[in-house]
């Protein structure tokens, strides 16, 4: 069987960041003067991630004898099989290109996955012969020619994810994935060394594709690197795991297995982490097996607002000394705020900016709080959310009534955050050797 999977739609600029957000997707769009129009167009040609899944299912398929093909924005060739990954950042595309597939092309096939088909199958009716609800390997695993799921299924999580056979890469594009502040190096690649999250945030999308938490044995993560750099000549690395610390022992485990097999050498990797959940120790030996980024999620300054959206707080001087050690060993470290938690005013998001700057991180993201379907967040606010178009659902555009603040507080409170951050001295001393790098 012929099987094309759609990385970027016809037609798409590289401006969306489809594996991102749990695989809901990110639109950056900072606001609508120059300056906030210039980060938005920086931010987005910095980055293009891989899309992890595609790699799984390009092994899977090519391993069972389908011949595989790759849409990266071109118009797609004759397949028995268009496979299309769903962002809630881009439905409309999704549905506009599935729809023109099934009128132009009788005979081929369309199937969607991702989690915004998995809880909104609805909003795709008319345009596929099936959707895959959950992590679509086990299903992909049982495609042949004559057995083609079909309408809404179910894919049970892999149990046993050493079984997985390496994301094959042969038909993507390596040389143009970048993860740029943060890792300088390329060729990048991704690796996914566990799924899932023991953390319960209400407004994390993560938990709505990859169910529980599972992890890969370090041996076979290590062995997954030296597969890419044999094969694809990487030196760069990002973990998208959730928490790639979430089980410490193993991370360090992983972290001496790189040492210890020499693949540290011309190489750099980057990972997402809770600063609580790594210390001066464990910072240097990640530091000595290559770890040059880390990406924490900092969310709010105020404590009392974060255990209402069941995040977990971390002791602010903790949280400082450990970024302050990680800047002057050389670590940069992209750090996340959301702006309109349920119980913020103006006053707790511009105390929460401020802080920002005292951190001084290289990457600041400032995102506003939405409600994705299928979080508890999208339940618990349902009788607020006054936003019907899904696209909207950005990150960066207000989609609910807050308590406290208008639509356009929110907005201007994110324009500013992201302007008075990057525009100013104290980030450009800091920071300019890697800007210029």
């Amino acid at each position: 069987m012929k099987i094309a999977l759609v990385e970027r739609l016809p037609g798409e600029g590289n401006d969306v960041g489809k594996d991102q957000m749990g695989g809901y997707g990110i639109n950056t769009q900072v606001g609508d003067s120059i300056l906030a129009r210039i980060l938005s167009l920086t931010k987005k040609r910095k980055r293009r991630i891989p899309f992890l899944i595609l790699g799984y299912l390009n092994s899977i398929l090519q391993k069972n004898g389908h011949e595989v093909v790759i849409i990266a924005g071109n118009e797609p060739p004759e397949a028995d099989l268009i496979v299309i990954p769903t962002t809630i950042v881009d439905c409309k595309n999704e549905v506009k290109f599935a729809r023109r597939i099934k009128r132009e092309r009788r005979g081929t096939k369309i199937g969607l996955i991702g989690p915004f088909a998995g809880v909104m199958p609805e909003y795709y009716k008319d345009c596929y012969d099936f959707i895959i609800s959950g992590e679509p390997e086990q299903v992909f695993m049982s495609i042949t020619n004559s057995c083609v799921p079909e309408g809404y299924v179910v894919s049970e999580p892999i149990k046993n994810l050493d079984s997985l056979p390496f994301p094959n890469w042969d038909l993507f594009p390596v040389r143009q994935f970048s993860y740029k502040p943060i890792l300088l190096k390329k060729p990048m690649l991704s690796v996914l060394s566990s799924r899932g999250c023991v953390y319960k945030c209400d407004y994390c999308a993560y938990p709505i594709y990859y169910k529980t938490y599972r992890k890969r044995s370090p041996q076979n993560v290590v062995d997954e690197i030296k597969y890419l750099k044999e094969t694809y000549g990487i030196r760069a690395l990002v973990f998208r795991d959730p928490l790639f610390t979430c089980d410490r022992k193993r991370a360090k485990q992983i972290a001496e297995l790189i040492i210890k097999e020499h693949l540290n050498e011309d190489f750099e990797w980057a990972c997402e982490t809770r600063l609580d959940l790594v210390n001066k120790d464990l910072i240097d030996l990640f530091y000595d097996s290559g770890l040059r980024g880390f990406n924490v999620g900092i969310e709010s300054v105020d404590h009392e607002i974060l255990k209402k959206a069941d995040r977990i707080p971390i002791n602010i001087a903790l949280q400082n000394k450990i970024i302050d050690y990680c800047h002057k060993k050389g670590i940069r470290v992209a750090a996340f705020y959301v702006l309109g938690l349920e119980n913020d005013t103006e006053e707790s998001i511009s105390k929460t900016i401020e802080y920002s700057k005292i951190l001084n991180t290289i990457v600041a993201q400032f995102h506003i709080n939405t409600p994705l379907p299928g979080t508890p967040l999208f339940k618990k606010m349902s009788h607020k959310i006054d936003e019907k178009d899904w696209q909207k659902f950005t990150f960066f555009h207000p989609v609910f009534r807050h308590d406290n603040l208008s639509k356009e507080q929110l907005l201007q409170l994110k324009e500013k955050a992201w302007i008075s951050y990057y525009f100013r001295l104290g980030y450009l001393i800091k920071h300019l050797k890697t800007i210029i790098s």
